[in-house]
């Protein structure tokens, strides 16, 4: 069934798109949520003003979200959990989480989707995450993870901890490579 888009859905098309989609999905799904209608010769007249108007809409949009991430770049985001004595947490900082506290911060829903960690966060310390927030927007959010209990003195071991661990891994490897003769 050949249907002409209304409203962006992604990630399938977006407003003016006109595609072929199966009868079901265009029956149940994209007509009675006025997502999409059928594509007749006088739908296809509108198709234009509509690509037009989403193209604005998107524009203004992603200038919106720019805002955002700037605003969100600027300051470290803080998220309180709970750890054992060495700074490691019970659980893991999860993208939810984080969505949750920046949109706390920010009052715009931050969709959890867009946050991609590099590493599982199971440790006190601050970290780096990418997040996209809008299409064509990315950008980056320095965060702080903080034990409930034992505050910034768990902080302090976790780092040493870690930085003990990649010093001793780095000299292990530097005598597996290089073996002393003599």
């Amino acid at each position: 069934m050949k249907v002409i888009f209304l409203k962006d859905v992604p990630p399938n098309a977006r407003a003016g798109d006109i595609k072929d989609v199966k009868n079901g999905y265009a029956r149940n799904f994209l007509l009675p949520r006025e997502l999409a209608t059928l594509a007749t010769a006088g739908e296809l007249k509108r198709v234009e003003s509509l690509r037009r108007d989403a193209e604005v809409r998107r524009v203004k949009e992603a200038e919106e979200w720019r805002d955002v991430a700037s605003k969100l770049a600027e300051e470290p985001v803080e998220i309180l959990v709970r750890s054992g004595p060495r700074g490691r947490l019970y659980g893991s900082v999860t993208n939810t989480m984080l969505a949750e506290r920046l949109t706390e911060i920010s009052n715009v829903q931050i969709d959890r989707r867009g946050i991609r960690f590099d590493t599982p966060v199971r440790m006190l310390g601050e970290y780096v995450v990418p997040i996209r927030y809008f299409e064509g927007v990315d950008g980056q959010v320095n965060l702080n993870v903080v034990s409930i209990d034992g505050g910034a003195e768990a902080a302090a071991v976790a780092h040493q901890l870690r930085s003990r661990r990649r010093e001793a891994k780095l000299q292990n490897l530097s005598r597996r490579r290089f073996p002393q003769i003599g």
